[in-house]
């Protein structure tokens, strides 16, 4: 779904900001799209270029030929690599839009006493990364877990580690996808169609599968389509599992051709062109689904939506409960108690407690505070450039009428379908050419190439925050204060920050608590001598400290927490005392 067409349709109000300076908007919107293809086109480009002209952007092997791109089907690893990322991709679409369905609708149509919980818990496994749930899951269900070693539970290794096992729990993690859009489809409410059913005698699970479901398509489709194209980009899962248990994808195959000796690019850039043409099918596909034929049904009876009463909703809030434990309560679990204990049991079955891991996570020898203090500078400048980027975006395709929105749009749009993995590639391909070599702009391996692979990871997102307040900006406002003699940058000093303050910090933070974890970027284009948090997490856990991994996770987390919430208070208490100084002038101005 691009951009423009979730936000709100520009008013002939709106039109009255084509008048003055449009010299200024059109420099500031060419700002913008130059930004935007440093970030990401570029990237996107170098990657279909070296898959059908290897070598074209490196000075590595270029022993490949565009035939090369036929080779997935015969290289066992690679066909294997294919085969296990579209399964567990459409498993997970499948299964995990059905459990985000499911909670959508008895969350909006039944009085649930985890109502809350509900929505706490979806956006608490959005934000976690999928290799700490997945390293959760191998402490609680491998051969010397939680499950197996303490509880006597053999039979859940089996369970869990299969194509199967797997889908179901890269399904818990990404149903909160589905979740989210269902929710926003059941904002409002035509009951007229139900009750024509229930009169003709359709029970409510009829009523829910003929009338409710069909109307609901839009946002289910959507759902399923996201936990796709999330899944079949994710790197945390397999460089978790690959410890364990051999499951390779495309992602990780992609990893493994740029850390083998001597590094293939060419490899990695088949492989990469693969990830992002699937992702862009599963995109055409929604597309062409949901085109075929009308959803919409809303008429002036429609009213907002409101849960009711049912004497089943205990079965609901059982249900919610179950899927949450699986989702947060047991990988999350495990991890913490593996940080705080010693990883074996007496032989009276008793566990011996310690909070030796976390000392060790502090002790001079280890790197995890340089990891971190680098990865939070990473994350924050990271944050900053991309709010920055995604307010002037978005003031450019709300206020103005430049002529290349539609590109602005439908870059940021492709961006949420590029996985960490491809982005990662594309800017060692970018960055890492003999031409910016030669003109001395070589950033791979400089750390400041994991900001701008930070900012362009986190643009589609906090655009879409910001855009959400600048459709509540009357453009009136800025008319008014153009009438007056301020030019565009007094205006959005003046006007538009102020009024958007807190979606920008908003956007700020949520982009700085995703890339403090992101692994796969970090993996991917890390100098090699600098540590950063998710690789020093992700190097424990493969090296069998266990313990210190999840102490650390637990620690990192924590302090980024922290950071978020402070930094939130301080912006809200600001704006809270600014309110009573503004009141205390009314009367006067009265």
């Amino acid at each position: 779904m691009s951009i423009t067409s979730v936000r709100a349709k520009p008013t002939s109000e709106r039109r009255l900001l084509s008048f003055a300076l449009p010299k200024a908007e059109t420099v500031l919107g060419s700002v913008v799209v130059f930004a935007l293809f440093v970030l990401i086109l570029a990237p996107l480009g170098a990657v279909l270029l070296q898959a059908f002209m290897p070598g074209a952007l490196t000075s590595g092997v270029r022993s490949s030929t565009p035939a090369s791109l036929l080779d997935i089907f015969s290289r066992p690893l690679w066909k294997q690599a294919l085969l296990n990322s579209l399964k567990l991709s459409l498993f997970a679409a499948v299964l995990g839009g059905a459990i985000g369905t499911s909670l959508a609708f008895l969350r909006h149509r039944i009085r649930m006493a985890s109502a809350s919980l509900i929505d706490i818990s979806a956006w608490l496994i959005l934000i976690l990364p999928s290799f700490v749930i997945a390293q959760g899951w191998m402490l609680f269900a491998g051969r010397a877990g939680i499950a197996n070693q303490w509880l006597g539970m053999g039979f859940v290794t089996d369970a869990v580690f299969n194509p199967g096992g797997l889908a179901v729990v890269m399904s818990l993690k990404a149903f909160p996808l589905a979740y989210l859009a269902v929710s926003a489809g059941l904002q409002w409410r035509l009951d007229d169609l139900g009750h024509a059913a229930s009169l003709s005698g359709a029970g409510p699970a009829r009523v829910f599968r003929t009338i409710h479901l069909p109307l609901l398509m839009p946002a289910v489709l959507s759902g399923c389509v996201l936990i796709f194209i999330d899944v079949i980009g994710d790197f945390g899962l397999p460089a978790a599992l690959a410890t364990t248990y051999r499951f390779p994808t495309l992602t990780y195959a992609i990893y493994v051709a740029i850390n083998q000796s001597p590094i293939r690019f060419d490899q990695a850039g088949i492989l990469a062109f693969y990830v992002t043409a699937l992702l862009l099918l599963a995109v055409c596909l929604y597309f062409y689904l949901i085109r075929r034929r009308r959803f919409d049904f809303l008429t002036a009876r429609a009213k907002q939506s409101q849960a009711s009463y049912s004497k089943w909703g205990w079965i609901a809030d059982l249900y919610a409960f179950a899927i949450i434990c699986l989702a947060i309560v047991i990988p999350l679990g495990a991890s913490f108690i593996v940080s705080i204990s010693n990883g074996t049991m007496s032989a009276a079955g008793s566990i011996s407690w310690t909070l030796e891991n976390y000392a060790a996570v502090f002790n001079d020898t280890s790197r995890f505070l340089d990891a971190l203090k680098s990865s939070l500078w990473i994350a924050a400048g990271a944050a900053i450039c991309s709010a920055v980027i995604a307010f002037l975006a978005a003031y450019i395709l709300t206020f103005s009428k430049f002529g290349l929105n539609r590109l602005i749009d439908l870059t940021c749009t492709l961006s949420l379908a590029v996985p960490g993995v491809v982005l990662g590639i594309g800017y060692i391909f970018i960055w890492n050419s003999p031409a910016f070599d030669r003109l001395g702009m070589n950033l791979y391996g400089h750390p400041s190439i994991l900001i701008l692979a930070g900012t362009a990871g986190a643009i589609p997102y906090a655009i879409r925050i910001m855009l959400g307040s600048f459709a509540q900006l009357p453009s009136t406002m800025l008319h008014a204060a153009a009438t007056n003699g301020a030019g565009m940058v007094r205006r959005l000093m003046t006007v538009v920050i102020p009024l958007t303050a807190i979606a920008l910090i908003s956007a700020t933070l949520a982009a700085f608590g995703s890339a403090v974890f992101d692994l796969a970027i970090n993996a991917i284009l890390r100098p090699p001598r600098l540590s950063v948090l998710p690789v020093y997490v992700n190097r424990a856990f493969e090296q069998g400290d266990f313990g210190v991994s999840t102490a650390a996770t637990f620690v990192a987390g924590a302090v980024t927490v922290v950071i978020i919430l402070v930094l939130k208070s301080v912006v809200t208490a600001a704006f809270a005392f600014d309110k009573p100084a503004r009141k205390s002038k009314e009367p006067q101005n009265a």
